[in-house]
């Protein structure tokens, strides 16, 4: 008899020589895995495989995954976004399993505060103009962000600062998302935000409902679309007055999943 398919596989890379990134979670990602495993367990009617990797060799993290016939979909945390772009590209050419990476729910999520914020302010996302400090540390944010609706959005690098200051740029922005760690309290008091020490912070509001959507839906790639899905589906769902909603409110998994379904079900319309 066949072994019963798994449908998500929850995977920790750990070296211990890997460079830490600005999403690169600061507990052990023995820890966070076995926190996402619980979670996916808890909120969606899914069945769950810890995969520990204790190699930060994208190559090998790759080759695991292909070598994993039973996933349908593996989520992958412990990574920075090269390495994440990295796995996506080699996994998906050879026919491995859909992936998802702990930075695409962190990206969701802040694309998700920077709705809530904007509303907050009574300025509607499509006249919203955003700029993101460090763009390199989460690729699909920028594309997430336009995909939401988000009229303008401008990539700041430190090196722009000497022609483009900062705190000058964000007399023209509503909100700075600081992505490289770098800006000041007072570049955009109040408009400004900023990833979580912890990246499980805000994976957690996403990952159940994303994972019950994709689990449901044959789709080869997480693209900005799916992201943008689960960030309005989150802005949609946050009370008045907050950034972000409580953690594992069925009510927001439901939302995501619903959203995100819709998207992959019928892309052409988004």
């Amino acid at each position: 008899m066949p072994a019963p398919r798994i449908d998500v596989a929850v995977v920790a890379v750990c070296a211990s020589r890997r460079v830490r990134s600005r999403t690169a979670p600061p507990r052990s990602p023995w820890a966070a895995m076995e926190q996402y495993a619980d979670l996916i367990r808890k909120h969606a009617p899914i069945r769950v495989l810890s995969l520990p990797v204790a190699t930060g060799d994208v190559q090998v993290v790759a080759s695991r995954l292909v070598a994993a016939p039973r996933v349908s979909v593996a989520f992958v945390t412990g990574i920075g976004a090269r390495e994440s772009s990295q796995i996506k590209r080699d996994v998906a050419a050879c026919g491995g399993p859909l992936i998802l990476t702990e930075l695409d729910a962190v990206t969701a999520v802040l694309a998700a505060t920077t709705i809530s914020l904007l509303r907050g302010s009574g300025t509607a996302p499509r006249s919203g103009r955003v700029v993101v400090s460090g763009p390199e540390h989460a690729p699909l944010l920028g594309p997430t962000l336009m995909k939401c609706g988000i009229d303008e959005v401008a990539n700041w690098r430190n090196s722009d600062a000497h022609a483009f200051p900062l705190r000058r740029l964000m007399e023209r922005h509503d909100v700075l998302i600081d992505l490289a760690g770098t800006a000041a309290d007072t570049d955009a008091p109040g408009r400004t935000v900023r990833c979580p020490a912890d990246p499980y912070r805000f994976g957690q509001l996403v990952v159940p409902g994303l994972m019950s959507a994709l689990c449901g839906y044959e789709t080869r790639e997480v693209t900005a679309e799916v992201l943008a899905a689960a960030a309005r589906a989150v802005a949609l769902t946050t009370p008045l007055g907050r950034a972000l909603p409580e953690p594992g409110d069925r009510l927001v998994i439901r939302a995501i999943a619903r959203q995100v379904g819709r998207v992959i079900a019928h892309p052409a319309d988004w």
